[in-house]
């Protein structure tokens, strides 16, 4: 009876979501199992519908029909379209040339409704995604034990293979991993319960997860590519090219790029030092280590301490305890901080809207430049699951018409992050103002949801003055966001990191005062 009973509330509650069920919730009428499955997993790929399972994998209780619910329910990759794309040239979406789709022989075509396309799991071409870093002692083969986890879009990995590894940018930064690079796989795995097996027939094949031994660079959120393959971007006529020794050669790999794996600003800061000066440098060397790991760990060190930053306290818990446990060190930590940001009120502009100047002698060195700079406050919208909380966003610098025309950028159409690459000056322009919002004027913290507009920039010898000596334009604009700041603090305020807790308690434990 019970069971009769949570049949008819799941086809009631499919009613709601597909129209098969609900014109038979409607008729009155019993669907069979096929039908019942079938509107379930529509449910499930549109999202509309979440399953749940019960069962205790302890006593081995409701395994089997949770495997046969993830056969018949969740999608396979055939189902969900390939992983978003970006260009690193432009950031744009990157849209593959389309391959005709024939099966191995070239005759017959494949039953497929679109063509496929980079990352489709029937694409020739290798995309995969490192989604995971760790460090094993005797595994590796990098000198420091780095296994790599990597899951296969399209193509496949085989032992042996040369990688391009491309990393995505980060808004604002120029780092030197950000260039493709390449890389040679040391040795391939595959994970059988908790155990590494080499892996069979030595390649990973689309949608599988592989562990790859001897990958030096490679961190969390790269996109790995195969050197020899021709991902041919727009604009190209999707040959291969020729290089030395006939192979092939592929100047379009580098703008290929996977969004990633994104991660929170830390929230908690802790000053961390070993017991003795003699273990300073393997704590170095720990940390260093487990920020590969762990995206979301920053490890700040200066000549005078080293910070440590996480997401919560128990995030710091968790890894002081691997450094006692995997590395035997000993650390000594200060109090916690918590790391506020600044953000300011209304707008804010240089000397009220004119230049501000800056010209000092360094040496035998004079720095000299001038710059209209603008901070807005940006809109950014409210959490609603978590009340009246902003959501927080990194600074951004935006150059205006005079800025781009004095820089030589006249009627094109390109980001702030591209000028970077093409121009010194715009590099050190953008640092500058970025690294003085790292320090806001009323408890020294980086400052949040802000826009800074660059208006116009000049200098006395010219565009050829800066070109020669760009540091005198990152100094100008730290100094002029610096002085803004510091003129204009009530414009500024603190904002504290805030959390959502729902607590539930049973009715019949609710007291008066609830």
């Amino acid at each position: 009876k019970l069971a009769l009973q949570s049949r008819s509330d799941l086809v009631a509650a499919l009613a709601n979501v597909d129209e098969s069920m609900e014109e038979y919730f409607l008729l009155e009428e019993e669907p069979s199992n096929a039908e019942l499955r079938g509107a379930l997993r529509r449910a499930t790929l549109a999202r509309l519908a979440l399953p749940v399972m019960a069962g205790a994998a302890l006593r081995g209780k409701g395994v089997e029909p949770l495997l046969d619910a993830m056969a018949d329910l969740l999608p396979s990759p055939l189902d969900r379209i390939p992983p978003a794309l970006i260009k690193q040239d432009t950031q744009d979406p990157w849209t593959s040339p389309e391959h005709d789709n024939e099966d191995e022989t070239g005759s017959a075509p494949v039953p497929l409704s679109k063509k496929i396309t980079l990352g489709h799991p029937l694409h020739s071409s290798l995309l995969a995604l490192a989604f995971k870093v760790v460090h094993m002692k005797g595994r590796g083969g990098s000198g420091d034990g780095r296994v790599v986890f990597a899951r296969v879009y399209s193509g496949q990995i085989k032992d042996r293979d040369t990688l391009t590894v491309v990393s995505p940018r980060i808004a604002g930064e120029i780092r030197a991993d950000q260039k493709a690079r390449t890389e040679r796989v040391g040795g391939m795995l595959e994970l059988a319960g908790g155990r590494f097996d080499n892996l069979e027939n030595g390649k990973c094949q689309s949608g599988d997860v592989c562990a790859i031994i001897g990958l030096k660079t490679v961190v969390t959120g790269d996109t790995l590519l195969l050197a020899s393959d021709d991902y041919g971007s727009s604009g190209t006529d999707g040959k291969k090219k020729k290089g030395k020794k006939g192979r092939n050669r592929n100047d379009t790999t580098g703008s290929v790029c996977l969004a990633g794996v994104s991660s929170p600003k830390p929230v908690l800061t802790v000053r961390v030092e070993a017991e003795s000066s003699q273990e300073q440098s393997r704590l170095s060397e720990a940390l260093a280590l487990l920020s590969v790991e762990d995206p979301s760990l920053h490890v700040k060190e200066t000549e005078t301490a080293t910070t440590l930053s996480g997401l919560g306290e128990l995030h710091i818990e968790v890894t002081l305890d691997r450094l006692r446990r995997e590395y035997g060190l000993a650390v000594l930590t200060g109090a916690p901080a918590v790391a506020y940001r600044e953000t300011i009120t209304d707008v804010i502009e240089t000397n009220g809207g004119t230049m501000y100047e800056y010209d000092r002698t360094i040496g035998d060195t004079r720095l000299q430049a001038s710059v209209h700079l603008v901070l807005e406050p940006l809109d950014c919208p409210e959490d609603e699951s978590i009340g009246a909380c902003m959501l927080l966003a990194d600074p951004i610098v935006t150059l205006g018409p005079k800025a781009r025309e004095y820089l030589g950028f006249v009627n094109e159409e390109i980001s702030e992050e591209d000028m970077m690459f093409r121009s010194a000056v715009v590099k050190a322009l953008i640092s500058g103002c970025l690294g003085s919002l790292k320090r806001g004027s009323l408890g020294s913290y980086a400052l949040a949801n802000v826009r800074c507009h660059v208006v116009d920039v000049d200098a006395e010898g010219g565009l050829s003055a800066l070109t020669a000596l760009p540091g005198a334009m990152r100094a100008a604009a730290a100094s002029a966001i610096s002085a803004m700041l510091a003129d204009n603090n009530k414009n500024c305020t603190i904002l504290e990191p805030t959390m959502s807790v729902e607590v539930t308690v049973p009715v019949d434990m609710v007291g008066t005062v609830l």
